[in-house]
């Protein structure tokens, strides 16, 4: 942050913080918020770390997924109205999902074991 660029937790911080999203949303960003902080803490207790080779497939996988749940958030705030933020809200939940997905999927392919909590699902 001290270079300008935008902590990556602030973008999940906004869409909690908006009254244009619903409690799908919220459950999700816990979903993603969960999954993100146990694969670090699993890196962070692992001696030695995740590998450079590791490092960049997180990069290679994740970060695209990253820049579309961010693209999806834009396009919900540039919504001029009800209506039209409706598909936008949509697509939101798909790249959330997507993102907790891959960062599940990545996860394990290190050898973390990951607990989704599933927010979202109706039986919990």
């Amino acid at each position: 942050m001290l270079d300008g660029e935008e902590h990556w937790n602030a973008v999940l911080a906004d869409i909690l913080l908006s009254r244009k999203i619903g409690a799908l949303h919220v459950k999700l960003v816990g979903d993603l918020i969960s999954v993100t902080a146990q694969l670090d803490l699993a890196a962070r207790s692992r001696r030695p770390a995740f590998a450079l080779d590791g490092i960049i497939d997180y990069e290679e996988q994740i970060g695209p997924l990253e820049k579309a749940y961010q693209a999806a958030w834009q396009a919900v705030k540039a919504a001029p109205d009800r209506e039209r933020r409706m598909p936008e809200l949509d697509r939101l939940a798909a790249t959330l999902t997507a993102a907790i997905e891959g960062i599940a999927d990545f996860a394990r392919q290190q050898g973390v074991e990951v607990a989704l909590h599933r927010f979202g699902d109706p039986e919990r």
